[in-house]
């Protein structure tokens, strides 16, 4: 009987061993898409900052008679 307590304790401790890399794993590919979107963004705002303006600051008036 013991040796089937002894059993369960190693499967018990193995198990939570499997949890915490899960969450480790879990942990990693989270700041890895978190720095994924921010360079992401960080190449888009540079992009749209190169475009160049669709309306001219200052629109030119049409001249009188």
């Amino acid at each position: 009987m013991r040796s089937h307590g002894a059993v369960r304790r190693f499967v018990a401790d193995a198990s939570a061993v499997v949890r915490s890399d899960e969450r480790l794993i879990l942990l990693f590919l989270v700041l890895l898409s978190v720095v994924a979107l921010v360079v992401f963004l960080h190449y888009t705002v540079s992009l749209l900052d190169a475009l160049p303006e669709v309306l001219p600051p200052e629109l030119p008036r049409p001249e009188g008679p």
